[in-house]
């Protein structure tokens, strides 16, 4: 069956194409559809990664820079951006972007009908309410707020949102039927064979923003170096290592456990991808046994983490028991602090709190992707030795999302996809329980600090919001942090360049030798 497998992607990579070569990436599943920030997951993203560009996009230390826009300024009241678009953009269809495309857009997505997944962040119905989008000459946008935010950019170049990306009406029948995306990108939307494959074809008539020659998360340096790429669709992982070691993959994501066995192979290069997604102990704060800060801390100081991190991740993770990621330009001194491993302070924590080795539960799912379920047990090892009860109750990924949103469980064991602004991260697990049953923390300081890190937008300032939320959290221990996600992946000695970011395939400046 293998052989019969690989012959078929071998197929599949080699033909129906009019160029020499593609890069050929495996992906676990097919698209949800081809529409920038509707009906998307993880997959159907960061193919749209390729495609389409927002006036703004994250570097890789998770700023937020101009991409079609050269540049952006605020007004004084802090409620009207101003954004100037690069000279000599063109559209994959060979028209020039205007103003009036980027209201067009704008317009779109703010039109329930299009069912953009972050129409409530800008709409007044989440962080941001946009009041007016106007074209000010050929070249210029102006966005109106109808209050100050910290995080609207933010927001904008996010990967959930499309990147908030800026295709040409084109796109769109005159029924406003979807046809296709025609987008700015360094890659262009070629063929779509449902269940089998994507195919994207080098934009030829692509021009970077400006840029210092390398690659910067989804700005910088951005030429497309190939041909064009075919990201194929093979869910299996015997399927997916065995293309590659034929040659026939030149990149793929692959479990953890098979990196000594691929290391050995002087043909593949093992590549450890580090993103900004959390792996934590999410706790339930009124919880009657874990409504006591100090049996929180006692279980942060049960955890060796630096043990914990390099069993769960199979040695590629680094502990971090920040809610910022390590990568983050907002990751500091203070952000590295963390309360102790000690057992024995960990004791003194549970008689002070008056702990009777009650029982405490972790939900834990067993997907194969992701460590809940490694995490999960060793963290339970670790957390008897300090004289705490613990059993583990597995459930499937959806049952155990829907036990975290109606806030019945003690401790889930659980991922938190990347969110590249701090903010955006606090308001996943900051809030008021009585209106979100699914948030890990209430306390009324942890509200303020979210809601003055989400208005504020100078950076020095914000520096001090994250700092101040770091110490609170050290103190209350809503959740304990454990490391920022890592994603192994594997691709061909024949790939050059740096084919990773945020964990996912990113093609740019990438390229193959013969």
């Amino acid at each position: 069956m293998k052989t019969i497998l690989i012959a078929g992607i071998a197929s599949l990579a080699l033909t129906g194409t009019a160029c020499a070569r593609d890069l050929v990436v495996a992906q676990s599943q097919d698209l949800r559809s081809n529409i920038p920030g509707v009906n998307r997951d993880g997959t159907t993203d960061h193919v749209m990664l390729h495609i389409v560009e927002g006036l703004v996009g994250y570097t890789a230390g998770g700023q937020v820079k101009p991409l079609l826009a050269k540049s952006v300024d605020l007004s004084s009241d802090r409620r009207t951006y101003t954004f100037h678009l690069r000279q000599g953009v063109h559209f994959h269809n060979g028209k020039v972007l205007t103003a009036d495309d980027v209201v067009w857009n704008w317009r779109r997505y703010l039109d329930p009908a299009t069912k953009w997944t972050c129409l409530r962040d800008f709409n007044g119905k989440g962080a941001v309410h946009i009041t007016d989008v106007k074209a000010v000459g050929s070249d210029t946008v102006t966005m109106s707020l109808e209050k100050p935010s910290g995080i609207f950019l933010a927001l904008m170049a996010r990967a959930e949102c499309g990147f908030s990306g800026i295709i040409s009406p084109d796109s769109v029948a005159a029924d406003g039927t979807f046809k296709e995306p025609i987008g700015t990108g360094p890659f262009k939307w070629a063929e779509w064979k449902k269940g089998q494959y994507v195919r994207l074809a080098k934009f030829d008539g692509y021009v970077s923003p400006d840029n210092d020659g390398k690659p910067d998360g989804a700005v910088g340096s951005k030429r497309p170096l190939v041909d064009g790429i075919k990201f194929m669709d093979i869910p299996d992982a015997a399927t997916v290592k065995a293309g590659l070691e034929s040659g026939v993959l030149d990149l793929a994501e692959v479990p953890s456990d098979l990196i000594t066995e691929l290391k050995r192979n002087k043909k593949i290069r093992v590549i450890v991808g580090h993103s900004s997604g959390k792996n934590l102990l999410y706790m339930q704060t009124r919880d009657p046994v874990l409504s006591k800060p100090g049996v929180r801390r006692a279980i942060a100081m049960s955890l060796d983490l630096p043990q914990l991190t390099a069993a769960a991740s199979n040695g590629t993770g680094e502990p971090n028991g920040s809610a910022i990621p390590q990568r983050s330009s907002y990751y500091d001194d203070v952000q590295k602090r963390r309360l102790p491993y000690d057992i024995a302070a960990a004791k003194k924590e549970l008689a002070a709190a008056g702990y009777k080795s009650e029982p405490i539960t972790i939900i834990a799912n067993k997907r194969s992707n992701l460590p809940s379920f490694q995490m999960a047990v060793i963290a339970q090892a670790m957390m008897q030795q300090a004289g705490l009860n613990v059993k583990i109750e597995v459930l499937d990924f959806a049952t155990q999302v829907d036990r975290r949103r109606s806030g019945k469980y003690q401790i889930i064991s659980q991922t938190i996809a990347p969110r590249l602004d701090p903010a955006l991260l606090y308001e996943f697990f900051v809030g008021d329980k009585n209106k979100n049953a699914s948030l890990m923390w209430d306390d009324p300081k942890a509200i303020a600090l979210m809601n003055a890190a989400i208005e504020e937008a100078d950076p020095a300032k914000r520096q001090a919001i994250f700092d101040q939320f770091h110490e609170l959290m050290l103190k209350e221990m809503p959740g304990v942090f454990l490391y920022d996600m890592s994603i192994v992946w594997a691709s061909t000695s024949k790939l050059v360049g740096d084919p990773v970011w945020e964990g996912n395939a990113r093609l740019w400046e990438v390229s193959l030798t013969p």
